[in-house]
């Protein structure tokens, strides 16, 4: 019974399998799950290349991003320039149009993004704000003050509180917008490695639904069409639709390693290792950009899959790995930043923590550059504050003043000092050209006033002096220096005013001195003509009828009235000697001869025959070799030595012949210990040595005063003029002279005389 039911069974089932509707049937069923293996591959890709215009969309958010933090931190970097350099050109401007572009692309960008679009509002209320301190700093630049007429002689203000004060809320602006890029970043690399985990599931999903599919409607086909053999190219095309479909999905994963890779970030996936009692001891790479190469140095193949720990054993004590374990078990975005050394190489690295699938995604920023931009900016901020403080203490000192003033509507902006300089408290009242007026003196307005139009017309403003009436009622003079020059297209004034009361109350002190003075040379001119003439003139009639007498009664005088005579005789000569002696020592000065070569060796050798009867009566020897050439004027350098081979002569020992011994050399003025004006780098030392009594040392500096003499008269002849007369020669050659001695022991006259 069983058998027969069975074999009716397989008859109909043969019969069933054999018929037409049979066929029909597995034909529609092969068809509805070959498009429906289609559409599941068509949608499949379709969901692959939205997570791959999803991920691209997020790279070019990333990318507007950083150029509107770029727009930002290049205005401060334009204004930090300008404060400095003082440049007039401000292109702040145009970035500021490149900053209001960028965030109205950012805003298309993000517009299904709600979190994103208030953060754009907040960086639109910046750059609002960064662009009304923009605006201000142009009106405040052109309040100034001045009309055309003040132009010339006003002085260049320190303008630099109110920009560097300026730049600070800048700064501050700029700050906050980077924060907020930090996190629109963080965010999107957030959605980036959201979008890839997905794009990763849709690539393994869909070949390997598709492959089942088609692996199914394949065996049916088999089943059902083996007898239908042109059904055949029909199941090659949709095959060949299929890998075209892989293909796409392979070129889709290319192109995002490719966005990875384009990335300066290191993007990297981690998953926790437990230990056995289910408690965090480590993080396994995952996955990891071949950014991380270029910060830390080390291949992106010999990380993946190695322990963080391991690797980097820095992020336990910098804190980090605590982070990490936390967004894991909190799921809560983390952001740290810290220190690390690479290769030797000192970087900070800024990290953006996220919870992503089965582990975390770390988003490494190296903040290097811009570190070190930062402490550029607050080196340069330190310096212009320095520089700033210098500046005002420099006016102090120097008592000056400093002005702009704007020719086109006379406001002006002035230092403190300027006010000061007025003997007011600074900024008590508006400087204008009709207020600064009301300070000028009334005798020198119009010399101020006319200076404006010359200043216009010039270019440049005349230094000039005029006389103000300061608050408290005291006349003070002023010197002013004034620099026209074009501010925004406007005349501007720049300059400074100097307070040199002082200095013309000196200069006239000076001249008083100098009229005293000339009054006082007239007076000696007036003596030296007396001396020349009227006092001379009595002395040789003195001497004429004394020799008269000698020749005509001499023999009819007694011993003492010859005596007497003689002492006459005696002292008239003296007289006469003394009276050409201040006369040459007072026409020193006067001698306007050039100055020329002169070898002392010829100079000398004239000396010895002058005084040849001299020196061969005292046997007196002079040794001298390779003595310099020098310029001097000649006579007077021979006057020179004249009187102090005369001098050591005259005071030799009485039981010893004198010697004089000549000597020079070449010396720095830096190693002259002598304290006398030095006008040259060099001098020659010329020594005159002798043998002679010497002198007491205390007496070194006197023996060159007029008529100061160290003896009586009756032990050595002279007027006490000789040395004072050698001093006022060396003087006249822009030189020195000076005398070391000792009593008994001979004496040197040391002579520096510049070797140019």
């Amino acid at each position: 019974m069983k058998s027969l039911f069975f074999s009716e069974f397989i008859t109909k089932f043969k019969s069933f399998v054999g018929s037409t509707k049979t066929y029909i049937i597995l034909l529609i069923l092969a068809i509805t799950l070959l498009l429906y293996t289609i559409s599941l591959g068509y949608k499949q890709v379709n969901r692959l290349h939205k997570t791959g215009d999803l991920v691209s969309h997020t790279l070019e958010v990333q990318r507007a991003i950083v150029e509107l933090s770029a727009n930002f931190l290049e205005v401060e970097t334009i204004q930090l320039e300008k404060l400095i350099e003082k440049q007039e050109t401000d292109l702040s401007t145009i970035v500021l149009t490149e900053m209001a572009q960028s965030l109205t692309r950012l805003k298309t960008l993000t517009q299904d993004n709600n979190a994103q679009q208030e953060r754009i509002k907040a960086l639109q209320l910046l750059h609002e704000k960064i662009k009304n301190e923009l605006d201000f700093s142009i009106n405040t630049d052109s309040a100034a003050v001045v009309n055309s007429l003040s132009a010339k002689d006003s002085v260049i203000i320190n303008f630099a509180g109110l920009p560097y004060k300026r730049k600070e809320r800048i700064s501050k602006i700029v700050a906050e917008a980077q924060v907020i890029k930090d996190r629109m970043l963080a965010e999107e690399n957030y959605l980036m490695v959201s979008r890839k985990e997905e794009y990763t599931s849709q690539s393994f999903l869909t070949p390997m639904s598709s492959l089942l599919v088609a692996l199914t409607a394949l065996v049916i086909f088999l089943i059902g069409f083996i007898s239908i053999y042109k059904q055949k190219g029909e199941i090659q095309e949709v095959n060949d639709q299929v890998h075209l479909k892989n293909r796409k999905l392979q070129e889709t994963e290319e192109f995002l390693k490719g966005v990875y890779k384009s990335s300066n970030n290191v993007i990297s996936h981690f998953e926790p290792i437990f230990n056995t009692e289910k408690n965090i001891i480590d993080f396994q790479f995952r996955y990891t950009s071949n950014a991380i190469e270029k910060v830390t140095g080390s291949e992106q193949n010999d990380i993946i899959g190695g322990s963080l720990l391991e690797m980097y054993p820095m992020v336990m004590d910098n804190g980090l790995f605590e982070l990490m374990k936390k967004c894991y078990v909190s799921g809560n975005t983390q952001e740290h930043e810290s220190v690390y050394t690479f290769e030797d190489q000192t970087k900070y690295i800024y990290n953006t923590i996220v919870k992503s699938g089965n582990g975390i995604t770390n988003t490494a920023w190296d903040t290097t550059k811009v570190k070190e931009a930062e402490k550029i900016l607050q080196k340069l901020n330190e310096n212009l504050s320095l520089q700033n403080t210098i500046f005002k203490e420099a006016e102090n000192v120097a008592g000056v003043g400093s002005f702009i003033w704007y020719l086109d509507d006379g406001s002006a902006t002035v230092s403190d000092n300027f006010y000061r300089i007025l003997e007011a408290e600074p900024n008590s009242f508006e400087v204008t050209f009709n207020a600064y007026n009301e300070f000028v003196h009334p005798e020198d307005i119009s010399i101020f006033e006319s200076l404006s139009t010359n200043e216009i017309e010039k270019g440049t403003s005349t230094i000039f002096t005029y006389r103000v009436s300061t608050k408290n009622k005291n006349i003070k003079y002023l010197d002013l220096k004034g620099k026209y020059v074009e501010i925004d297209n406007r005349p501007v004034s720049v300059g400074i005013v100097q307070d040199i009361t002082s200095r013309v109350e000196k200069d006239r002190a000076l001249i008083d001195s100098y009229e005293k003075l000339k009054l006082s040379n007239e007076e000696l001119e007036s003596f030296n003509r007396v001396a020349s003439h009227d006092l001379q003139e009595p002395l040789r009639k003195i001497q004429m009828f004394i020799s008269r007498i000698e020749d005509e009664g001499e023999e009819n005088m007694s011993e003492g009235i010859k005596k007497y005579f003689a002492k006459i005789k005696l002292g008239t000569f003296r007289m006469r000697g003394l009276i050409q002696n201040l006369l040459s020592y007072s026409r020193i000065d006067k001698v306007n001869t050039n100055f020329e070569k002169i070898s002392l060796d010829d100079i000398l050798g004239k000396v010895e025959d002058e005084l040849s009867q001299l020196i061969k009566d005292t046997d007196t020897v002079i040794s001298y070799k390779n003595l310099p050439v020098i310029d001097g004027i000649p006579f007077k350098i021979e006057q020179l030595c004249t009187n102090l081979i005369g001098n050591s002569i005259k005071y030799r020992k009485s039981d010893i012949s004198p010697q004089i011994h000549i000597i020079s050399k070449r010396i720095r003025a830096a190693d002259i210990e002598e304290n006398f004006s030095k006008t040259s780098a060099y001098y020659y030392e010329i020594s005159f040595i002798d043998n002679g009594i010497g002198f007491e040392p205390e007496f070194a500096t006197n023996i060159f005063e007029v008529f100061h003499r160290l003896h009586s008269k009756t032990e050595y002849s002279g007027t006490g003029i000789g040395l004072s007369i050698c001093k006022k020669i060396v003087e006249k050659h822009h030189g020195h002279i000076h005398a070391i001695g000792k009593k008994d022991e001979g004496s040197i006259f040391v002579i520096y005389l510049p070797v140019n």
